[in-house]
């Protein structure tokens, strides 16, 4: 009767542990995000989050074409992978004029802040600096 109960509590753990982990995994999808395009945005800096899961940047800027002036939320990957790219937590801070690049949202929304989103390509830092990919391609294109 023992092993009975192990078998049920390690299944009901197992079981647990699957539900736990398919929705973390789909939370950190990119499928959101038009990696087909890439827009730049000169503007300032006006948020920076170093935090897990991931980091974040608030810049209020420009872009070319189509594409929204004003707010743009960033989402970054997590703080720990961008120290591999020579980010640290104090890289930005509110007030730095900066140019970046991202993938927008594949669909055109307006955040609950009325910010644009976008995911994290690059950055030209205010002394010139760079960060991540600057040439206007994508993450998936050849480096």
């Amino acid at each position: 009767m023992i092993a009975l109960t192990r078998i049920s509590v390690f299944a009901a753990a197992a079981s647990a542990a699957l539900w736990v982990a398919v929705p973390a995994g789909a939370h950190h999808s990119t499928a959101a995000f038009d990696q087909s395009r890439v827009v730049k945005v000169e503007g300032t800096i006006t948020q920076f989050r170093w935090i897990n899961p991931h980091a974040s940047i608030k810049i209020d800027g420009v872009t070319a074409g189509d594409d929204p002036d004003g707010v743009w939320t960033v989402e970054m990957t997590a703080p720990n992978v961008l120290l591999n790219e020579g980010w640290t937590r104090t890289a930005l801070k509110q007030g730095d004029k900066v140019t970046m690049f991202v993938n927008p949202l594949r669909n055109k929304v307006v955040l609950n802040d009325g910010s644009t989103g976008g995911l994290y390509i690059g950055v030209i830092l205010a002394d010139g600096k760079t960060l991540g990919r600057t040439d206007g391609q994508g993450a998936g294109s050849n480096r």
